[in-house]
C-alpha cells in the first residue's frame, strides 16, 4: 500500500471542504520526482483538473496552481509526484 503524498494540512483542508463544496478550487504546490518528464507530467495533472499557474525549475521542480478539492486525492495516483502541499502564496 502506498502512503499519501498529501501533506497533513492539505488532507485536513480536503476533508473539511469536501463536505461544504467539492467543486471549490484549492491552491496547491506539487513537488516532482527528480527524474520526471515535466511536459508529460503537466499534461497528466491537467487531465485531473489541475490549473497550472507556475512551474519553478531548479534543484527541486515545483508546480503551483489550483485544483478542485474533490480531485486532490487523485494526485496520489500520479507516479512522478513526490508530495503535495497547500499553497498559501498564490
Amino acid at each position: 500500500m502506498t502512503s499519501s503524498k498529501l501533506s497533513a494540512e492539505l488532507t485536513s483542508i480536503v476533508r473539511d471542504k469536501l463536505e461544504l463544496g467539492p467543486e471549490e478550487f484549492v491552491n496547491i504546490r506539487v513537488f516532482i520526482e527528480e527524474d520526471a518528464i515535466l511536459e508529460k507530467l503537466a499534461i497528466e495533472l491537467e487531465r485531473k483538473g489541475f490549473k497550472i499557474k507556475n512551474i519553478q525549475e531548479g534543484p527541486d521542480v515545483i508546480i503551483t496552481g489550483t485544483l478542485p478539492v474533490q480531485n486532490i486525492p487523485a494526485i496520489n495516483s500520479v507516479s512522478d509526484v513526490d508530495k503535495v502541499e497547500y499553497d498559501r502564496s498564490i
